[in-house]
């Protein structure tokens, strides 16, 4: 990581993107059958961010993030008391697809992140669960506690429905400049916050209607501040109706042990 305001992050062209993506996605579509024939959940997947807007940024070394999510719509209740067990299980069927093509890189909060052995770049997967009210949660890891718990998605707004609105009112160079802009900024701080910020900021230049904001019950000022302000949305509603506040669930497993394995 460079110093705040080194230009150090450029735009992956879409012929450098169209192979990786390619490939990712192959393996995230077996995954979804193997998750279903295996364990009985039914699961679809989404792009997430920048990847869904072909505007991903590469470091000074060509090194990208590809950001998508699972999504479970369908996940028996044994699998939701063991939410540890269900990103182990996860992480194997991604290995057991993928073989050596990637390998498992560093534990992360929200996200599993597999790194690709022969490129330069990453898959950060997250993993969102269905709730009882018909609504989405990511599965995250308390890194302090180490419990797996089931958080409810903050969302400002409907960054789908913005990104279109941004793309058909000649926004999109405006939101491509401010997105880089910031992101040689903040390097400190995740592409996923500061692109999703860029959206809500050109959606409001170009006059779309300004969303109120959502409750911060599961951030603190501090937190937030240390985003830059950032209200931590997570663009998972991109393909799936979780466009309203999700219910905070909590299975309590504090008797689950770290581990890496699927049971």
């Amino acid at each position: 990581m460079g110093k705040k305001g080194d230009s150090m992050y450029t735009y992956v062209s879409k012929k450098r993107l169209s192979g990786p993506q390619a490939e990712v996605e192959d393996i995230l579509e077996e995954l979804v059958d193997v998750m279903e024939e295996k364990y009985g959940m039914k699961a679809s997947i989404m792009t997430v961010g920048s990847v869904k807007s072909n505007l991903v940024t590469a470091d000074e070394d060509g090194h990208f993030d590809l950001d998508y999510n699972i999504c479970f719509s369908k996940v028996p209740q044994d699998v939701r008391n063991n939410l540890q067990g269900l990103r182990g299980r996860v992480r194997k069927a991604f290995d057991d697809i993928a073989g050596d093509l990637f390998f498992y890189g560093r534990e992360r909060k929200s996200v599993i992140r597999f790194e690709h052995s022969e490129e330069n770049y990453n898959l950060d997967l997250g993993i969102l669960i269905r709730n009882n009210n018909g609504q989405y949660c990511r599965l995250v890891v308390d890194r302090k506690s180490g419990e797996y718990q089931l958080k409810e998605i903050a969302l400002l707004y409907d960054a789908s429905k913005k990104e279109d609105y941004i793309f058909s009112h000649n926004g999109k160079d405006r939101l491509a400049s401010l997105y880089l802009k910031n992101k040689n900024k903040h390097p400190e701080i995740d592409s996923f916050h500061i692109y999703l910020e860029a959206v809500n900021t050109v959606y409001t230049e170009k006059g779309g209607q300004k969303m109120s904001k959502v409750s911060g019950n599961n951030h603190t000022q501090k937190q937030m501040d240390n985003h830059a302000n950032q209200k931590n949305p997570n663009n998972s509603a991109s393909r799936a109706a979780a466009n309203n506040r999700a219910n905070q669930m909590n299975p309590n497993n504090p008797a689950y042990q770290k581990s890496r394995g699927n049971k």
